[in-house]
């Protein structure tokens, strides 16, 4: 068995170098390909969670709360769309695909 040679090595990648520049299809697919990626993945393909459709099972009806629910609809991330009354019909609209986000405030939120 052939031990790793640094020179062997280094010869393969100057043969790929040298076969690129004769093939400027290759070479531009291995260059322009990438940057195509990452202008795409960077700018066009937005990752930043907006305007989440969510339901809130409300069990703690104080000024706090409301406020709380105000502020998070105010972040942009969050668009309340119902009140729900038990955690059983936010599975269901979880379920059906009527909300993507589900709060649940419990009865001694203000308290805590």
């Amino acid at each position: 068995m052939r031990r790793f040679s640094p020179k062997r090595w280094w010869g393969v990648v100057l043969k790929e170098f040298l076969q690129l520049r004769r093939d400027r299809l290759t070479f531009g697919m291995i260059v322009g390909l990438p940057i195509v990626q990452l202008l795409l993945f960077g700018y066009a393909i937005n990752g930043d969670p907006k305007h989440l459709r969510t339901a809130v099972v409300m069990g703690d009806q104080s000024e706090f709360t409301r406020s709380y629910l105000a502020a998070m609809e105010t972040s942009g991330y969050f668009t309340i769309v119902k009140e729900l009354a038990h955690d059983a019909d936010a599975r269901t609209a979880l379920a059906r695909g009527d909300v993507q986000f589900v709060l649940t405030i419990p009865s001694d939120f203000t308290r805590k």
